[in-house]
């Protein structure tokens, strides 16, 4: 009886697999949608490209033991043509299939999609558009429904996490990420209605994420959607650059010490050989290296040894100068040793008064004095 009424319904009805696959159809379905409603075809497949997503979406939740589904939908009639169609599904409790039945709907139930230009050359449908950025782009494509679970799960960057496509199929995220709490979090705002972008790391690789509301066609949030893309190249290419920035600083660092060797030569007097030229940056990098010494051994001289330094200007003199005073100001003597000829030429060019400053021709002059200076002060 059962089997007759099957038969001779005058409506549309087809038996599918959870997957979609058509596995019995009455005589109207074959006559309704041909080769396409056989034992074996897809009726997925048949399903018009703009109403496939939403078709997909009911059919998944039918398939997982959901409530039955209503909807309107348009199916290939033939090579060229669609056909609206009101249909309703149901699983029953005794079996893993999918009931529906389908009724042709008037133009007003389903409106009919614009026409749109067709592109040059070979049109890619929209899902083997989305199949080549799977399986190229290291990204994760997500959908979860409003309980978290997981009900599509693929792409390229899984293998970058020790997953396979379709690992997390019916498992609930807020399980899964449990002591994840930025994604838990993130995940409750798109389930709420937010879209969010954020960036975590897990599985030994840094994520950056795209989680966004899916509504249906009444604007109810029915899940989300979360996209996922691979930044673990950004991420080496991140701590490469700061491992390079530390060397760099290191190797400044030295320089710096190089740039300003202080040497006790004598007790309580040390010297500071000055190479090159002396500009505004490097006399305040010596002056702070040379009184910290001073303070630090208690020194009673600070020699400074021009012997190479090859020319000087108004700032340099100016610079060594002030220096000397600063010198003074700590209760010590500074004196300058090792001035060579085009230097002595220069500095009496411009002007500069350096009668107040101690010289002396060469550091062993220089040492000389302040040791004889040292022995004729009375001991403390």
């Amino acid at each position: 009886m059962h089997q007759a009424l099957f038969e001779h319904c005058p409506e549309v009805l087809v038996v599918a697999s959870p997957d979609g696959v058509i596995v019995g159809a009455n005589r109207e379905a074959e006559r309704a949608l041909g080769a396409r409603c056989v034992p074996g075809a897809s009726l997925l497949d048949a399903v018009h490209p703009d109403d496939r997503p939403g078709f997909l979406l009911q059919w998944s939740r039918l398939a997982a033991g959901g409530e039955p589904a209503r909807a309107v939908a348009r199916l290939q009639v033939s090579d060229s043509a669609y056909r609206p169609f009101s249909w309703s599904a149901r699983r029953l409790p005794e079996s893993p299939a999918v009931h529906a039945v389908l009724i042709p709907a008037s133009g007003e139930d389903l409106p009919p999609a614009p026409e749109k230009p067709a592109p040059p050359g070979h049109p890619i449908a929209p899902e083997h558009l989305l199949r080549a950025i799977l399986d190229t782009v290291d990204i994760v494509v997500s959908v979860i429904d409003e309980h978290g679970v997981f009900r599509f799960h693929e792409g390229k960057a899984l293998a970058m996490a020790g997953q396979r496509a379709g690992q997390n199929l019916g498992m609930n995220i807020f399980e899964l990420y449990a002591s994840e709490p930025v994604i838990v979090e993130n995940v409750r705002q798109a389930l709420g209605g937010q879209t969010t972008q954020f960036t975590v790391d897990a599985h030994d690789n840094l994520w950056e994420n795209w989680f966004a509301p899916v509504r249906d066609e009444r604007g109810q949030i029915t899940g989300a959607i979360a996209v996922t893309l691979d930044r673990s190249e950004s991420k080496r290419a991140m701590q490469e650059l700061e491992a390079r920035l530390a060397i760099i600083e290191r190797q400044q660092e030295v320089i710096r010490n190089l740039e300003t060797p202080i040497i006790q030569i004598w007790e309580r007097v040390i010297t500071l050989p000055m190479v090159g030229v002396v500009d505004s940056r490097r006399a305040a990098r010596v002056m702070d290296d040379l009184l910290s010494a001073i303070v630090r051994i208690s020194a009673r001289y600070a020699i400074l040894d021009l012997t190479g330094v090859d020319t000087v200007d108004t700032a340099t003199a100016a610079h060594i100068i002030g220096l000397v005073r600063a010198i003074r100001l700590l209760g010590a003597e500074g004196v300058i040793t090792g001035i060579r000829p085009t230097v002595a030429q220069t500095i009496v060019t411009l002007g500069l008064d350096l009668s107040s400053i101690i010289t002396c021709g060469t550091l062993r002059d220089g040492l000389k004095l302040c040791i004889k200076r040292l022995n004729g002060e009375p001991r403390a």
